[in-house]
């Protein structure tokens, strides 16, 4: 497998470095400080999960996913990167990223890449050029090896200009990426699974409309995403006739009402729908509605803006399992 390619960083100052030298004392202070307060109260030092609470550390939580199910198995991750989009499919060691969250994402998706070990994407996917949805894929395809990159039918829409996603086309095309367009009935094998476009986007002047209707189905797992595609796409989606039936839905559009229509969800009828979205976002994220349609078809919601990523696998007994960065 091809290693990972990392940016240089650039050299300390000596101010920095002793910075974190007096930092670091500090916090061995603390340390200590807490070391025999536990010992005087207990008679016995603490083990790591007492110590990680007593210090309130966040765990960072990846180990708590079995190692054979991210190594081997089939598992969703709907990484945490505010009022944006990144989610990320494994399965029996293919990896498939489907958007890269905005601008100021990349060191919060490269970091849970990188908790999970990931040396490289085979598949990246853009479900539409929105910076919350882009803003960070320069950052993978710099950092990352990517195999094959999945694009929507822009000669649905009117050619994108921002300069984020003319980089990203200009990445691809020096790096000479293998393009595929997102076509309603293509398919792409991903591990034990497979990415089949039940519906493309549709003819449209909005770029959220641009966004296909995505479904990963393997023994294990099965999920549809639709980008932020509104109802149109999800009218089309309905009107092919394909399959839509899952396990998790990824709301459309972070919870938006203009998405997540109650026939939509019927059609799904998910276990689980994650809802990827920022804290006390200004768009009112997720919308009543959306929260009303979920609770209609008896889905139970996960969001980012509370819980942080989520993580989505069965367990050795065939239960869905659904891991959550923080508790809500």
């Amino acid at each position: 497998m091809a290693k990972r390619k990392r940016r240089t960083r650039r050299k300390k100052t000596p101010q920095e470095t002793l910075s974190k030298i007096l930092a670091g004392f500090v916090g061995l202070l603390c340390l200590g400080s807490f070391l025999i307060s536990w010992y005087n109260q207990y008679g016995g030092p603490p083990d790591w999960g007492h110590l990680m609470e007593g210090l309130d550390i966040a765990r960072t939580g990846v180990a708590e996913v079995p190692g054979d199910v991210l190594k081997n198995g089939t598992s969703v991750h709907f990484i945490d990167v505010g009022q944006a989009d990144s989610t990320l499919i494994l399965s029996g060691g293919v990896s498939c990223l489907v958007d890269a969250g905005d601008l100021d994402s990349a060191a919060d998706l490269t970091a849970y890449l990188d908790m999970l070990d990931i040396q490289s994407i085979d598949y990246l996917v853009m479900t539409h050029p929105h910076a919350d949805h882009i803003g960070s894929m320069d950052d993978i395809l710099e950092d990352y090896p990517v195999g094959q990159v999945l694009l929507p039918d822009f000669e649905l829409g009117p050619t994108p200009t921002s300069n984020i996603f003319n980089k990203v086309l200009t990445l691809i095309d020096e790096k000479q990426i293998p393009t595929q367009t997102m076509t309603q009935g293509a398919s792409w094998t991903v591990g034990q699974g497979a990415l089949q476009v039940v519906s493309g986007g549709v003819e449209t002047d909005n770029y959220n409309n641009l966004s296909p209707v995505l479904k990963f189905t393997s023994p294990s797992l099965s999920l549809v995403l639709s980008g932020d595609g509104e109802t149109e796409v999800e009218q089309a989606a309905l009107a092919s006739g394909g399959d839509l039936s899952a396990d998790l839905f990824q709301a459309g559009h972070h919870g938006s009402s203009t998405s997540n229509s109650l026939a939509f969800l019927q059609a799904i009828h998910p276990s689980v729908m994650v809802i990827s979205c920022g804290l006390d976002n200004s768009y009112g994220h997720p919308h009543a509605e959306t929260l009303e349609n979920a609770a209609a078809v008896g889905a139970q919601v996960f969001r980012t803006d509370q819980q942080g990523s989520i993580a989505v696998y069965r367990d050795g007994e065939g239960q869905l399992q659904v891991w959550t960065e923080k508790a809500a």
